[in-house]
């Protein structure tokens, strides 16, 4: 039973999609004075991972090595989950539905990975969990966050299902 080959394209899109939400992010946060919460500043971490590893998934399907797949997709997928766990945490927060206890002024990952310290623009957080009240369209920024990561999800395991799934003969 024959594979399709590693698609190239469809990592090369997730990665543009995930290098597009950064870019959105840092526009609202420097043109629009909107300020970062922790679990934002950490969904940027894993939109970082969800990119980059996208990249090297599309260099394997370049050089056709599909074998080193293996290595990326795990990082891939698991960035992409905590990314849409954060959201939804975020927007439970917004809501009122949960409590803002676990959230930190640092992320998790500060002490291990001082990304705050080399790029404090980035990921530094300035605002509070929940306590962001920006909407476009009146919905809320966080909302149009989780739908977009969401969607980005999908794509993720569209691309997954379509790099494992056997080819037609």
């Amino acid at each position: 039973m024959t594979r399709h080959p590693l698609p190239i394209a469809l990592p090369l899109i997730i990665a543009l999609l995930c290098a597009a939400m950064l870019g959105g992010a840092l526009l609202t946060q420097f043109w629009m004075g909107w300020e970062p919460c922790t679990l934002c500043v950490q969904i940027r971490l894993w939109l970082c991972v969800v990119g980059f590893s996208a990249l090297l998934l599309s260099f394997v399907g370049l050089v056709k090595q599909n074998w080193l797949a293996f290595l990326f997709w795990p990082p891939l997928l698991a960035a992409a989950v905590m990314a849409v766990i954060d959201n939804a945490h975020v927007v439970l927060i917004e809501t009122g539905v949960m409590e803002s206890t676990s959230c930190s002024p640092f992320p998790f990952y500060s002490d291990y990975l001082p990304l705050h310290e080399y790029w404090p623009d980035v990921f530094m957080s300035g605002g509070i969990c929940g306590q962001n009240h920006y909407s476009i369209f009146a919905i809320p920024f966080t909302v149009w966050t989780l739908l977009s990561i969401s969607a980005l999800f999908l794509l993720i395991l569209f691309t997954l299902w379509r790099s494992i799934r056997p080819a037609n003969r």
